[in-house]
């Protein structure tokens, strides 16, 4: 199954760039605007920008793809019992975003945050969707993984009678 990641600019148009700014932008460097952020996921010029702001640019747009990267994988951990060929749900796709925002949130999403209450539902369906796959019978990638095999018998009463 091939889950495409969100892109930078799809984050950007879904959640806003003042958002997107304040998560990916590394504390060690200085704030960005917004503009700065979305010209550089479109791959728009940037020369009038400061070089140390469009560094940093670079740099959350470079967190952004790590986070995508981390909710497909976890995504597709729950997706493993799909069997080859057979699509995950519409649903999933939409939710690939969300899953990228919290593990961009880190830390800042506690307990009662709206962002980690959001990623709990979608682990929770997700759960229920593998559950779900698995009791079709499937096994991880698909593959029944049984296998009998054997090496034909050595020793036998006719070949250690002469012994």
């Amino acid at each position: 199954m091939n889950l495409s990641l969100p892109s930078a600019i799809a984050l950007i148009t879904r959640f806003g760039a003042k958002e997107m700014v304040d998560l990916a932008v590394p504390r060690t460097n200085r704030p960005i605007e917004g503009e700065l952020l979305e010209a550089a996921a479109k791959g728009d010029p940037m020369d009038g920008w400061d070089a140390e702001d469009v560094a940093s640019a670079v740099a959350a747009l470079a967190r952004i793809a790590d986070a995508a990267t981390r909710a497909r994988s976890e995504i597709q951990f729950y997706l493993r019992y799909r069997q080859e060929g057979q699509d995950a749900p519409d649903w999933v796709a939409d939710d690939l975003p969300e899953l990228t925002r919290f593990h961009l949130y880190g830390e800042k999403a506690n307990a009662e945050s709206a962002v980690r209450l959001r990623y709990r539902d979608i682990l929770k369906r997700l759960e229920s969707l593998a559950s779900e796959d698995e009791k079709r019978g499937a096994a991880e990638s698909g593959q029944s993984g049984l296998q009998i095999s054997h090496q034909p018998r050595l020793f036998s009463r006719n070949t250690l009678r002469g012994l």
